[in-house]
């Protein structure tokens, strides 16, 4: 359900992690050093199930306590109940979760697959934190301590410390609001066999990917690329080119009339010495004007300022 889900309960959890203490220090410390002397087995299940392998060991204690000051392998991780009859025959679990393993011929190890993997789907999480630990654990046993007339701590996680609060299912589904639960808490064990076992840690949280860094748009626009302003390729102007041009195509239009005139009498040496005269007159202003030695616009203006001068006398 929507309310039982990980991220609803994520910080309740932490905050209880931070703030408790163990109070039954001493048996906290006798089921941690139990679990610890059988990390190999509690190790082989973690490698087939993913469940770290301290989590499987308050597990296993949790649900089916010391026998002879050990952990019972002889009874089932899904809630304690004997894996084999009088007989020594191999039997279902009786308790909810009932008929598991559906094959009970099988290893405390099989079993506990069957229960972590095939029942709880405990192998899916990768991120083994403190919150992590305690929702597993929760979820293991089931969220009944949540309901609104009930309210407290799960003491299967929080048993035998500061945190905890009257209240126990004494049978599946009976809840009895006076009774201490004297079995101490999945979380505290977890606690004590910290301090005792440095392979006993949580995994380290992954920070997030840093997000890229916001650049601001810029105030002016940035300046031309080099390249883009290109003052090699420009046409330079000739010289004096604003007085030149004008007077220059009147001169020329002019004389090619002139031009025009003398080839159409080319047939006689006279004609012939005239155009050479005027053909060389030609080729030398034009080169002057080029030269940029002749201002034939300057002279244009002063032959037109003589003749206005002289219709006004």
């Amino acid at each position: 359900m929507a309310q039982y889900a990980f991220e609803t309960l994520r910080q309740g959890y932490s905050d209880l992690w931070a703030t408790m203490t163990v109070t039954k220090v001493a048996p906290a410390n006798v089921q941690a050093r139990a679990i610890i002397a059988c990390k190999d087995r509690y190790k082989a299940v973690e490698a087939r199930t993913n469940v770290k392998w301290f989590v499987v060991g308050c597990l296993h204690v949790r649900e089916s306590g010391l026998k002879n000051g050990k952990p019972d392998f002889d009874a089932w991780l899904h809630n304690g109940d004997p894996m084999r009859n009088k007989a020594g025959k191999p039997i279902k679990t009786v308790h909810k979760p009932a008929g598991r393993p559906p094959n009970p011929n099988v290893t405390w190890e099989d079993g506990a697959y069957d229960a972590l993997v095939v029942c709880e789907q405990l192998d899916k999480i990768t991120d083994w934190g403190p919150e992590r630990v305690a929702y597993a654990a929760e979820k293991f046993n089931g969220f009944g301590y949540r309901s609104p007339s009930r309210n407290i701590p799960s003491p299967y996680l929080w048993g035998g410390t500061s945190v905890q609060k009257p209240g126990k299912f004494i049978a599946d589904g009976k809840y009895d609001s006076d009774v201490m639960d004297t079995q101490i808490g999945a979380m505290a064990v977890l606690k004590q066999m910290m301090a005792l076992d440095a392979e006993v840690r949580f995994d380290e949280a992954k920070p997030s990917p840093p997000e890229p860094p916001e650049v601001p748009p810029p105030d002016v626009p940035p300046p031309a690329s080099p390249k883009a302003i290109d003052t090699q390729s420009e046409v330079k102007p000739l010289i004096k080119s604003k007085t030149i041009w004008g007077g220059v195509l009147a001169w020329l239009s002019g004389m090619s009339g002139v031009a025009t005139a003398f080839i159409e009498k080319l047939d006689n040496p006279y004609s012939l010495t005239a155009f050479c005269v005027i053909a060389t007159m030609v080729s030398v202003g034009a080169f002057l004007v080029i030269r940029g030695r002749l201002d034939v616009n300057g002279l244009v203006e002063h032959l037109s300022d003589d003749d206005t001068q002289e219709k006004a006398a």
